[in-house]
């Protein structure tokens, strides 16, 4: 099985076991159901899939830290917008592959992670944290990554202000900075402008 498209159905219960068997699935759409319970760190075992949409779903828990650490993934977009998930983003996720991952409209709390760095994300595009409950300061590293061209950070409680660390050759890509509705004090850098 390559392609499993399960979305915008009324699937209940939690995600089985023995999907993280399939080995050669590259996409797996169960987005839009009403799945609960917990994603599971068997997730990382789909290491060969490219599109994974849980979004708009009753998913709980934290999610699983142990994604990419053990062998390189091949995931190109995670969508997992608008369920309940709590916790902090995991350090130390390697996501090499990945241009889009959506984190938004869940419970997630604590600091942004701040080791969202180049090498670890080195082909993110858009990164939507946005509508959780982050709090803490923008880690500069968010603003120096190349390639990045939207940052979602909307509606947390973040503090400070846009880290000044943007040079004109990465600040030439990043095109959308969201950060309304955050607790946000510090001046306009001029490195925006």
């Amino acid at each position: 099985l390559i392609k499993l498209d399960l979305a915008d159905n009324e699937i209940v219960g939690t995600i089985p076991e023995e999907l993280y068997g399939l080995q050669r699935l590259r996409h797996l759409y169960l987005n839009n159901n009403k799945l609960e319970g917990i994603i599971s760190p068997r997730i990382d075992d789909l290491n060969f899939a490219e599109y994974i949409y849980l979004g708009q779903n009753a998913l709980t828990g934290t999610f699983p830290s142990n994604i990419g650490t053990n062998r390189p993934n091949n995931w190109r977009m995670m969508s997992l917008y608008s369920n309940k998930l709590t916790g902090s983003i995991p350090e130390g996720m390697k996501l090499r592959n990945a241009y889009m991952l959506d984190f938004s409209r869940n419970n997630f709390n604590g600091t942004l992670p701040s080791d969202i760095l180049e090498e670890n994300y080195s082909k993110l595009r858009l990164l939507y944290l946005n509508n959780n409950e982050f709090s803490g300061t923008i880690p500069p590293s968010l603003m120096q990554m190349r390639k990045l061209k939207g940052i979602f950070l909307n509606d947390n409680l973040l503090v400070g202000g846009i880290p000044d660390d943007i040079n004109e050759e990465e600040k030439v890509n990043l095109l959308t900075i969201r950060v309304q509705n955050n607790n946000l004090t510090s001046p306009l850098p001029q490195s925006v402008c």
